[in-house]
């Protein structure tokens, strides 16, 4: 029985180790859905996928390191790019996933990019 004790003591203490190791994210609520991506004018899309680009790039800056892997796929991916281009990923990912419309565009934007480099 005492080794049983001991050995769950440690499996807990490992646990809580671990989990105060790690950083928990919170990732705020958007200012739009994505299923208004649709109602926008063209030329206001492309200043969102623009926008949604330079915010990525960003992340350094609040914390993200600069070495994280998806962010220099996605930069890698997109160089070169027109914002034409980016608004018409984003566009045919929310048009793809009607049943995501009620969530923030910024996930729709950042699937529908990370989707389209992983899949060219």
């Amino acid at each position: 029985m005492r080794k049983l004790s001991l050995a769950v003591t440690l499996v807990l203490m490992m646990i809580a180790m671990n989990g105060s190791t790690r950083e928990s994210v919170r990732i705020h609520n958007g200012f739009l859905k994505a299923g208004e991506y649709l109602e926008m004018p063209e030329s206001v899309q492309r200043a969102y996928a623009m926008g949604i680009l330079d915010g990525f790039y960003m992340a350094p800056m609040f914390g993200a390191p600069d070495d994280n892997k998806r962010l220099i796929f996605i930069a890698s991916c997109v160089e070169g790019m027109k914002s034409s281009q980016v608004q018409a990923i984003i566009l045919k990912y929310v048009k793809d996933h009607p049943q995501r419309w009620h969530l923030d565009l910024k996930e729709a934007a950042y699937n529908g990019v990370l989707n389209a480099c992983q899949n060219p």
